[in-house]
């Protein structure tokens, strides 16, 4: 019979831990120095310097792109507090607004989100997008306000709110300009789905993040290692080798979140070091393309999607699924889960947007298969990595 006093995690706390703080090696987390990416804050500088020299002259706007994982986002938060701080000694009324498209799905979310950043309550009634750009507007204008909007992560999904953001102060002669916009995005695909005003609008300023070399993950890694580890508890060559898997995909969040790992292999079987065996270890069980963050970043409904194709495959010697046997394993998961299912054409939208995200492959049959239907496949993550993955997410979620 178990002692009702007896407390697994009061008992973990009292191990020993290799690390100092781990939250250092967090996504979330942004260093002070960003290693070899100097240039890119310094391009930002020289774009948007007009701003803090003439407050509301002129409107910047700004594309960056490049690979998962090449620094976008840590330099343009790094970037947005320091043209807040510069802003702040000049008694400029300036607001950094990062937000993330594939969390803000919708031009509401992303505009509601924007207003509630400068403290102002949306009232209950609803209200069309084009009311919100009126009332950001008019926050701007009487609080005398000026603000960049970063939106990170950017799909074709948002092409109108691009286009109305572009445009904002179109209707008035020589007027304050008071938004400038950051896009931060994979490649520029998106820009071909644009009306072209707004193409011409944003061509102008490109910003490319080029993927990480070996030798640089291996500085990122290291400047990190001593912000969260405690000394003499990470073997060098632990550092050299993470460098050199994650510099096939030049991701630096991969290198990141394999040092994580690999440090939680350590402190489970309590042994002193990172040694290259637990970075093999960990890399048996992450992958570049199924990373925790962008798990994380999935509905409900497209993990519990995506954990229904990885199993299919885990039983099924096949290179690809039909749209029905996916939609019926599905079905069964979302029983497992105690979750209702959501009807085809939501189940051909989340296929559509886990394909967007390279997590998955998706085309229109061929000969050999009667009628038309979408075949989806995997990318090359093993089957049971997505599932080990996802398994752990959908426990913190569902309670079954």
């Amino acid at each position: 019979m178990m002692n009702n006093n007896y407390n697994i995690l009061e008992e973990e706390l009292k191990k020993h831990s290799i690390f100092k703080d781990e939250s250092k090696l967090s996504f979330d987390y942004v260093p002070l120095y960003l290693p070899h990416r100097n240039e890119k804050l310094r391009q930002l500088a020289q774009f948007f310097k007009v701003i803090i020299e003439k407050p509301g002259g002129m409107s910047q706007k700004v594309i960056i792109h490049g690979s998962n994982g090449t620094g976008k986002t840590a330099v343009i938060k790094r970037f947005g507090a320091m043209i807040e701080n510069t802003a702040e000694k000049r008694d400029i009324k300036f607001k950094f607004l990062h937000l993330n498209c594939r969390i803000n799905k919708t031009e509401y979310m992303i505009l509601k989100n924007v207003i509630r950043a400068f403290n102002k309550a949306i009232p209950k009634r609803g209200f069309s997008s084009e009311e919100l750009l009126r009332i950001l507007i008019e926050i701007l204008e009487i609080d005398d306000y000026f603000l960049i909007l970063a939106l990170d992560d950017l799909s074709i999904k948002e092409n109108q709110l691009l286009y109305d953001l572009t445009r904002l102060m179109d209707d008035e002669l020589n007027p304050v300009q008071r938004l400038s916009l950051i896009i931060i995005a994979k490649d520029l695909n998106f820009i071909k789905t644009l009306e072209k005003g707004t193409i011409s609008t944003l061509q102008k300023n490109h910003i490319f993040f080029e993927k990480y070399s070996s030798s640089q993950l291996y500085d990122v890694l290291k400047m990190r290692c001593n912000e969260a580890f405690y000394d003499n508890t990470v073997l060098d060559e632990s550092l050299h080798l993470i460098s050199d898997i994650a510099s096939e995909f030049g991701d630096a969040r991969y290198a990141l979140e394999l040092l994580w790992r690999a440090g939680k292999y350590v402190d489970l079987s309590q042994s002193p070091q990172v040694s290259p065996e637990y970075v093999r270890q960990a890399k048996s069980h992450i992958s570049p393309v199924i990373r925790s963050d962008l798990i994380h970043s999935l509905t409900l409904d497209q993990k519990l999607l995506l954990l229904t194709i990885a199993r299919q495959f885990k039983h099924k010697e096949k290179a690809y699924l039909t749209m029905k046997e996916v939609e019926n394993g599905y079905i069964l998961i979302c029983e497992e889960y105690q979750t209702k299912a959501k009807k085809h054409t939501k189940i051909w939208e989340n296929i559509q947007e886990l394909s967007n995200l390279g997590i998955i492959n998706s085309k229109l049959s061929g000969p050999g298969i009667r009628g038309k239907t979408t075949l989806i496949g995997l990318s090359d993550v093993p089957s049971e990595t997505i599932e080990y993955n996802l398994i752990s997410q959908l426990e913190k979620e569902i309670e079954v």
